[in-house]
């Protein structure tokens, strides 16, 4: 089977020829196999020029099935990657924004935004590192009194306004040879992003009104977005819902973001792709409210050892003849110097979630370190061990 149709079986809750292997590579690992002349940004054009060549070979040469994963604008998190693969204005009739380097250092840099809309100013600020790796350091709806910031929010350039054409482009180079999964936000994530986890985790008790109205902004324009995203015929998209995952009370999710996801992907559906709904944290207490969503499939599945609170058996046996299970495999076990650690992780995760299909093995987080041939170990039991008569 190409890579394309096996994952697209496994992501149906169907049986492939065998169980799907993807993973996400981490810049730390990346770095030592991109070419040395290569910086960082001129790597990432390389792979919007020629990712069969690029991307997809480097983890052919793993033994993976390869897994592109694109990204769309994390406001302060993910900022140079999705304006160079999905351009959108700086300047509309509502919404003027400029940005400036306001520090650099040895390595690394801090970005200022300024935004002027009819109903107010924001800002937003975040640092990179070697050119690319961004963090956050403030927020476009900061302060005490986020409500008169929220007027102004509304102005944020329609998806409308965005150039898919770059990322179409890049797609149609890869056809089915590999899968896609392009990395939006989901409503609770971009609110996330404009708020701030904390901020917003208080707001729920300070201002619920006020977070309610935040994920309706953010909700509309994300269901634009995602119709747009159909567009460029990619094969599915990770709906990010990371901060899901930081142990938040069941009740809190149903009222606060479940009824946005159902919205979300709803859409997405509409356009006419896959939806695997990321929570690489805690949600063991509400996963049945999650599959409720009705997404495609659930990532990463992080286990207690890690950052998360799943049991791969345990999700299985409650939600897998309802969605595919996208996940589960400790990375951090392809430190180790001991070849049965890897080759029992993955036959742990096999017997725990393969039976009858709908299971695609991944690393729960990214790769960022390996011992050399850990990954091409973990590969090749995946492909022996997890073969369907």
């Amino acid at each position: 089977m190409k890579v394309a149709e096996r994952t697209r079986i496994a992501f149906s809750r169907g049986i492939p020829d065998r169980v799907p292997i993807h993973s996400w590579l981490g810049l730390p690992l990346i770095r030592t196999l991109k070419p040395e002349n290569k910086s960082m940004v001129e790597m990432l054009e390389w792979w919007i020029d020629d990712p069969l060549g690029s991307i997809v070979k480097m983890q052919q040469d793993f033994g993976l099935d390869p897994m592109i994963t694109t990204y769309s604008q994390h406001i302060g998190e993910v900022e140079i990657w999705p304006r160079m693969l999905i351009p959108h204005p700086l300047e509309t009739d509502t919404w003027h924004e400029t940005l400036f380097e306001r520090a650099r250092g040895e390595g690394w840099r801090e970005h200022q935004h300024h935004i002027h809309t009819p109903a107010g100013d924001l800002d937003y600020s975040y640092r990179t590192e070697d050119g690319y790796g961004t963090s956050s350091q403030d927020y476009l709806l900061k302060g005490d009194n986020p409500e008169e910031k929220l007027e102004a929010f509304r102005y944020f350039p329609s998806a409308e306004l965005y150039d898919m054409s770059i990322l179409k482009g890049m797609v149609e180079k890869v056809g089915d040879n590999a899968w896609w999964l392009h990395h939006c936000p989901g409503p609770w994530d971009m609110a996330a992003q404009v708020r701030g986890i904390v901020n917003l985790s208080m707001d729920i008790y300070d201002r619920p009104q006020f977070v309610h109205e935040l994920m309706r902004i953010c909700t509309d324009w994300i269901k634009v977005y995602y119709r747009r995203l159909g567009e460029t015929g990619l094969h599915s998209i990770s709906m990010n819902e990371t901060w899901v995952g930081v142990g938040l009370a069941p009740k809190v999710y149903r009222e606060f973001i479940k009824p946005y996801h159902v919205e979300c992907i709803a859409a997405a559906h509409e356009a006419g792709y896959l939806v695997s709904f990321h929570n690489c944290g805690r949600g063991t207490q509400f996963l049945e409210d999650m599959i409720d969503t009705e997404p495609d499939a659930l990532e990463t599945i992080t286990s207690k050892k890690t950052s998360g609170d799943f049991d791969l058996a345990d999700v299985k046996k409650r939600v897998g003849q309802r969605v595919c299970l996208f996940g589960g495999f400790n990375e951090h076990i392809l430190k180790s110097d001991n070849p049965e650690d890897v080759r029992d992780e993955v036959k742990r995760c096999i017997d725990a979630a393969a039976e009858g299909g709908g299971y695609i093995l991944r690393s729960t987080g990214q790769i960022f370190h390996s011992q050399p041939g850990m990954i091409e170990l973990m590969c090749q039991t995946a492909q022996d061990y997890g073969r369907y008569n």
